[in-house]
């Protein structure tokens, strides 16, 4: 944690509930999440645990910060966020950007400030090994000259000075950029998404696990209603990095959705509908419309639900009235004239089969 404002200090009082001890076997690490001491074998894997830690406990202790789990890198000036799940190929896109010359921000995690600037936590990038043959020379040789701490399954980079942000150092965010790595892409595109999807992985790649989703909602929305999101399919990180590089901008825009409600957890097919049983809308939901879509939670659980421009279309109609399939698909009909009555009436009882059964509808 190079970029971190580290003070010894002799020990006095009772043992903090944050410890790191060495033996001669290796490390034992205590903290109040564990039942009992975690054995680290290494000097590296103890170092990594800990720094998992001690970002958990900055956050708990700065709560006008929100964590958010993504690789982070500047590029013109502004912030190119990759907020994804476990080993989806940020901290290797981190290496191959900072191999062709920008600054990293963070390979893992990042804070998000109240006026939406993304913050520096000063952790150096670190790569799974062994790296893959696949990767190209040049990054091969970018992280053996930059080699620090490693054992049999990570390495730190020790990156040139100045190329790693410091601790606290805030930039404006410019791009949400998802991740889709496949060896058998060979040359490496970015897709527009909707904004939506941006939104989607902000809600779920965060460390703010206590936090109400109507809190973080009100932090990531403003965001997406402004900042572009693609997705970048790629092979070879280093190829991929260039590609970012080369673009001039990286604009948003979304297609069109289909009569689907989409849920950050699928609990399974729902049953259909009766075509003419009414429905109404849950008065125990909030909603959040963003470009074409509509983010829904229902309290007091805080479950967080997503409908496209057609489900969007369908809520609004029940928060005016009571209304059934049969009765809907009426007027969609009158929108969507591509598609026969009976398909959109077949979708439309699926349909809120699948609100019912998130309780985001109830029986009129």
């Amino acid at each position: 944690m190079p970029g971190w404002p580290v003070t010894a200090v002799d020990a006095t009082g009772p043992a903090p509930s944050l410890r790191l001890c060495h033996d001669e076997a290796g490390y034992r690490q205590h903290s109040p999440v564990l039942d009992e001491a975690l054995f680290l074998s290494t000097s590296v894997s103890a170092a990594s645990s800990l720094v998992a830690d001690l970002v958990e406990g900055f956050f708990s202790r700065h709560r006008q910060l929100v964590g958010l789990h993504c690789g982070a890198v500047e590029i013109a000036g502004q912030l190119v966020l990759f907020p994804e799940s476990h080993r989806a190929g940020k901290s290797t896109l981190t290496a191959a950007l900072a191999a062709a010359g920008q600054r990293v921000f963070g390979d893992d995690v990042l804070a998000l400030t109240p006026a939406g600037e993304g913050m520096a936590l000063g952790i150096a990038p670190r790569l799974r090994l062994p790296l893959p043959a696949s990767l190209a020379p040049e990054l091969h040789a970018f992280a053996a000259r930059h080699a620090g701490p490693e054992d049999d399954r990570y390495r730190f980079l020790a990156l040139p000075d100045g190329q790693l942000a410091r601790h606290g150092e805030c930039l404006p965010l410019g791009a949400l950029v998802l991740l889709e790595r496949d060896d058998a892409v060979r040359e490496p595109e970015l897709i527009d998404l909707a904004p939506g999807e941006g939104l989607l992985q902000l809600l779920c790649q965060n460390f703010a696990h206590d936090r109400p989703s109507e809190a973080l909602m009100a932090r990531f929305l403003p965001l997406m209603e402004s900042l572009p999101c693609r997705l970048l399919r790629y092979g070879e990180p280093l190829a991929a990095a260039r590609r970012l590089l080369a673009e001039s901008q990286v604009s948003g825009g979304g297609p069109a959705a289909s009569l689907t409600v989409h849920r950050a957890v699928s609990r399974g097919v729902s049953p259909p509908v009766a075509a003419g049983l009414p429905w109404r809308a849950s008065a125990s939901v909030h909603d959040y419309p963003l470009d074409d879509e509509l983010f829904l939670i229902q309290l007091p659980d805080g479950a967080i639900h997503r409908l496209n421009a057609t489900g969007r279309l369908v809520w609004g109609l029940l928060c005016e009235e009571a209304m059934s399939a049969e009765e809907l698909a009426g007027l969609l009909a009158e929108h969507y004239t591509m598609a026969s009555r009976e398909t959109i009436e077949k979708d439309l009882r699926a349909l809120l089969g699948e609100m019912a059964e998130a309780e985001l509808v109830a029986p009129a």
